[in-house]
């Protein structure tokens, strides 16, 4: 039985290397089932940035399109992520005037509150991104969760608050829209995962989600539930591939697929005498080269990365490093033995992230050319959409573009299915 189009939920994550689109209803118990996957090789897209548009509505059409054959819904709106170096976050606070006299709070307050906070000095063509509560404040009284009801003076709101260059959010918008889908709202992707991989336990005690792309590597510290530092760094999975074509002069497609097939970060437990085969970069024939070096040159990329998030996460966080460990997902987190490396380095607990509550209908999320902790990201914001975690989130960033350009791209979308135009 078809879904009613009205109960499905529409993510869209579009990375540098894929572009993965899921699709989920809410079951009987609340519970989010994913009916729809597509995926589509990224084009267009650079450290999170729009470079060629064409290129990248296309893929986005063709992972949206595949999903929805899958769910057998047309999507008309999606829940976006986006990540890169653009994007910032600090605390912010604000405060609220309601008397004298003392009255109840109302839901208005807390809008006007949010609204507040966004009214900060940000440098030129920067913007808002998403308004992540902590917690309330009543006439000195803090913590609050819910103050709606409560009587009192002076409302106040205590936030973190990420801000972006407005051009690579809007260019993304552009592409989404030209495929024919609204963005409802953008959320940073490591806090997207986050929601989709972190237990109650580790975001209560305090926890980092660590997202390993293939061009940046972004996270997110939550502590007490809520978020407290976040960022991205221009360095992922892709820079590992990199190191090896310029060391052994070898194809980018040959030191991916050595990566994959014989990379590990655990230098011990490699046979010196064992090689690998690459091509070489003329294309002219393969050759061998020592399979410890060639891991040697991936362990100290991967160490590099986990120090520098380190460093940025014991400078933005409050208090240090989030006790209950740190979590990894993406599709660097797949390297073998990267878990363990992650634990030297940050000195804590470390574990490879899975999503959570969500039940997969398709069986496609667990497929090994889709591995689930490189779906963190879209699951977290189904979970976003389903609003079962973070309650207290004020709207994520909403940059709709013109109605008639939407409905045109919409109108565009129906033809092509229907071998008119496309």
């Amino acid at each position: 039985m078809t879904p009613p189009v009205s109960s499905i939920l529409g993510a869209l994550d579009v990375g540098n290397h894929r572009v993965l689109a899921l699709l989920a209803e809410r079951d009987e118990h609340a519970k989010l089932v994913i009916r729809g996957v597509g995926t589509a090789a990224s084009a267009g897209l650079q450290n999170g940035q729009v470079v060629q548009l064409q290129p990248l509505v296309a893929a986005i059409r063709k992972a949206v399109e595949e999903a929805e054959y899958m769910a057998g819904v047309t999507l008309e709106s999606v829940y976006a992520s986006t990540a890169g170096t653009f994007v910032t976050g600090r605390m912010t606070s604000a405060t609220v005037a309601l008397g004298p006299p003392e009255r109840e709070v109302r839901s208005r307050d807390l809008e006007q509150a949010h609204l507040a906070v966004q009214w900060q000095a940000l440098p030129p063509n920067h913007m808002v991104l998403n308004v992540l509560t902590h917690s309330y404040g009543l006439d000195g009284q803090e913590g609050l969760v819910d103050p709606i009801e409560m009587v009192g003076q002076k409302l106040s709101l205590e936030a973190y608050v990420l801000a972006c260059q407005k051009q690579p959010v809007l260019a993304l918008e552009r592409a989404i829209n030209k495929a024919g889908l609204r963005v409802k709202e953008f959320l940073f992707a490591p806090v997207a995962a986050a929601l989709a991989c972190l237990t109650p336990d580790e975001r209560r005690l305090g926890s980092l989600l660590v997202d390993i792309g293939f061009a940046n590597t972004c996270y997110a510290a939550v502590v007490g539930e809520r978020v407290v530092a976040a960022g991205c760094l221009p360095l992922g999975s892709g820079k590992v591939n990199t190191d090896l074509v310029y060391c052994f002069h070898t194809t980018t497609q040959g030191a991916e697929e050595a990566k994959v097939q014989a990379g590990t970060v655990l230098l011990s437990e490699i046979d010196p005498e064992e090689t690998v085969t690459v091509p070489s970069i003329d294309g002219r024939g393969h050759y061998l080269i020592p399979r410890r070096e060639m891991n040697t040159i991936i362990r100290l990329r991967m160490h590099e990365i986990f120090e520098i998030v380190t460093k940025q996460v014991i400078r933005d966080c409050p208090s240090g490093m989030p006790s209950a460990g740190v979590v990894l997902v993406g599709g660097g987190s797949h390297l073998d033995g990267v878990a363990a490396l992650a634990e030297e380095v940050f000195g804590t607990r470390c574990r490879l992230g899975e999503p959570e509550d969500v039940e997969d209908a398709t069986q496609l999320l667990q497929n090994s050319e889709l591995p689930a902790r490189s779906a963190a990201v879209a699951v977290g914001l189904l979970t976003y959409a389903a609003h079962s975690w973070m309650p207290t989130v004020a709207p994520a960033a909403r940059l709709q573009a013109g109605k008639s350009n939407w409905l045109l791209n919409k109108v565009r979308k129906v033809l092509s299915r229907k071998g008119v135009t496309r």
